[in-house]
């Protein structure tokens, strides 16, 4: 009797399969399958919502240019420049976010498409040839999984025709600012934008140039008409291909208060480096901020871009700096 009783579910459910088996479902089977599909979508979508990395992951910052994309520091911190801030706030916002630094310090618009920069033995993340060339092989590799894009470059091409001892442009200046122009208009910007998947075809915050800031304010009163030349030069560049302009100028305090700010934001004042040019930690702040107001990205800094980290969240990021480099040189090369 016992066994009889088990042999009536047994069969009822060999019937079920079989039905299921033929396509021969009972109504209340139907739904019961429609319901729970929409659930199962339900889960997936609110799931995606959460976890917006999730829909394109990986997802890649790529940041392109000279020694400020590097975030080079006469004492050697590396791992405090703007591009890094960034990140972190990406990573902190989608964490499904990798960072892909090919920055080189000493790059002009000339060495970044033909090689030879000058730091080209010392990057973020490695890669051979001309930086140009790596980058759009890079976007091409993952089309459609890199957003933002930073790239500076033009200091290391026009800034040294400034003489500091006559506070004036050296005679070769035009000549310089006429083949970054050409560099950019007629090489590099084309062979990105073409690169960037879908096509830059209207003005995008995901593709960002950066302006600079005026290194001479301090010693040169007159020097703000020379990099002013240069970054309108640059905005203009960048508008032939649609691509957003960082008003770092600005950031540093413009024309009124750019020299009252170069002390906190570089290294200028700091005979102990060699009054060197580039930014300070907090000056690569005032710059990320910049960055991250054009993407829309949330600021966790405090105000007036000083850092509102403690000395072990500095520890946590210099570490996680180092396992992303490890993680993703693959990636890159």
């Amino acid at each position: 009797m016992p066994e009889a009783a088990a042999a009536a579910p047994r069969g009822r459910v060999q019937a079920y399969v079989h039905r299921l088996a033929s396509g021969h479902l009972t109504l209340s089977a139907v739904l019961i399958i429609v319901l729970i599909i929409a659930l199962v979508a339900l889960d997936v979508g609110v799931l995606l919502a959460n976890n917006p990395s999730l829909l394109s992951s990986p997802r890649y910052y790529l940041a392109l240019g000279e020694s400020l994309s590097f975030g080079y520091q006469p004492n050697l911190d590396f791992a405090d420049g703007f591009v890094d801030d960034v990140f972190a706030d990406l990573h902190a916002q989608s964490p499904g976010t990798a960072l892909v630094n090919y920055a080189c310090a000493g790059e002009t618009s000339g060495t970044m498409i033909q090689g030879s920069c000058p730091a080209h033995l010392i990057h973020h993340n490695a890669y051979s040839g001309p930086q140009l060339a790596a980058a759009v092989s890079f976007l091409r590799r993952h089309s459609g999984h890199v957003a933002p894009i930073t790239l500076g470059v033009g200091s290391n091409d026009l800034l040294p025709d400034w003489d500091t001892t006559t506070c004036s442009p050296v005679p070769n200046a035009t000549a310089d600012l006429a083949r970054l122009d050409a560099d950019l208009t007629q090489t590099i910007l084309p062979q990105l934008t073409a690169a960037v998947s879908p096509p830059l075809g209207t003005t995008s915050p995901n593709f960002l140039m950066l302006n600079y800031y005026n290194p001479f304010a301090k010693v040169c009163s007159g020097s703000a008409v020379f990099v002013h030349q240069l970054n309108d030069h640059l905005a203009t560049d960048a508008a032939q291909f649609h691509i957003p302009v960082v008003d770092v100028y600005n950031a540093f305090g413009g024309d009124a208060h750019m020299a009252d700010n170069l002390c906190i934001y570089t290294w200028v004042c700091d005979s102990n480096a060699n009054n060197d040019i580039h930014p300070t930690t907090v000056g690569y702040h005032v710059i990320a901020q910049a960055i991250e107001q054009a993407l829309g990205i949330p600021v966790v800094r405090g105000a007036g871009g000083g850092p509102a980290r403690t000395q072990q969240a500095r520890h946590e990021r210099l570490l996680a700096w180092r396992q992303r480099d490890a993680q993703h040189t693959a990636h890159a090369v």
